[in-house]
């Protein structure tokens, strides 16, 4: 049996501001857009449904994402540096400021508008 990642999903109770800041901060493509409840983006060969809440959804599915937090999706760029710096000037949150890892990797932590937190990770 070949198992493999399908997608990462990130909550959000706004899809059309998501996807303005997805996209200008981490450089993903739309794939599809179904406002106001569906947003797939693409980053790489990576997928990312950002969704809010659906009632439609079927019995079992139909709860409420969490928004907010920190996320499984960690992010890897190449100079830590210029992209924390990058992120000031669009005016995104920085939740953690560049530290380096005892294992002598680079991580930082950012958020969305609606408070997801991501790791930056670079080496």
């Amino acid at each position: 049996m070949d198992v493999k990642l399908g997608a990462n999903l990130i909550g959000v109770k706004d899809v059309t501001k998501a996807k303005d800041w997805y996209k200008e901060v981490f450089g993903m493509n739309v794939v599809e857009f179904r406002p106001p409840e569906f947003l797939e983006m693409k980053l790489g060969k990576n997928i990312f449904y950002i969704e809010t809440a659906n009632p439609k959804r079927a019995k079992g599915f139909e709860k409420e994402f969490n928004v907010g937090g920190r996320s499984s999706a960690i992010f890897y760029v190449d100079d830590i540096h210029k992209f924390i710096a990058r992120c000031k000037k669009l005016g995104v949150k920085v939740v953690v400021k560049p530290v380096q890892q005892f294992w002598g990797g680079w991580n930082a932590v950012i958020a969305d508008p609606e408070g997801n937190e991501f790791i930056i990770d670079s080496d």
